[in-house]
């Protein structure tokens, strides 16, 4: 996996890529699966959740709601948030990005922790 992010910073642990996120701030980041060896995705269908501890939803990500754009020859992965829907990420949690063939195989591209980051300037 590599990629490039705005208003998310990832940081490794174990097996888990962890997210803090900018709260009230554009997020716009891109993932190419398979790193410098993209894998073609076209056809595919991608979700990313990020979840309280309890399993509320606060961010809902995927291609058909328009959250996630995918590139498929180049295996890109394009995810964006308005600044009103990172603000509803107010507490710690868990993510997790998958993505559905059009054989309903299902992949987990990469999950881990959110730690949300309040806003200094609002």
């Amino acid at each position: 996996m590599s990629g490039t992010t705005s208003g998310v910073i990832f940081s490794q642990s174990g097996n888990d890529t962890n997210m803090s996120i900018f709260r009230g701030k554009s997020l716009n980041f891109n993932i190419i699966w398979g790193g410098s060896t993209p894998i073609d995705i076209s056809g595919y269908q991608a979700s990313l959740q990020i979840r309280d501890a309890s399993g509320g939803v606060m961010l809902d990500l995927s291609t058909s709601n328009g959250g996630i754009a995918i590139d498929g020859p180049s295996g890109k992965l394009i995810l964006q948030a308005t600044p009103l829907a990172t603000s509803q990420i107010s507490k710690a949690g868990y993510y997790e990005l998958e993505m559905t063939t059009s054989s309903d195989e299902i992949y987990r591209v990469i999950s881990g922790s959110v730690s949300p980051v309040d806003e200094v300037v609002s």
